[in-house]
């Protein structure tokens, strides 16, 4: 059974057309994963890149994450 926070995602998935509705999941669960690595986030790495990767910057992945927690209220 889903909560009502889950089914709310899930319609709103739903009122894409399908052809858009599976890259608007992963972008939704990759946003999400970002978001809960966040809360756990150690920053810059041993390795000297924010979460492994020199793919991004840290400041990219805070403001995703502000961005993503404006819009939630």
């Amino acid at each position: 059974m889903l909560s009502t926070h889950e089914q709310h995602v899930i319609d709103a998935l739903r009122e894409f057309p399908s052809e858009r509705q599976m890259p608007m999941a992963r972008a939704c669960a990759e946003l999400l994963r970002i978001t809960a690595h966040h809360a756990k986030c150690t920053g810059i790495g041993p390795d000297g890149f924010p979460c492994g990767t020199p793919s991004d910057t840290c400041e990219n992945c805070h403001a995703l994450v502000q961005a993503f927690e404006d819009l939630a209220q």
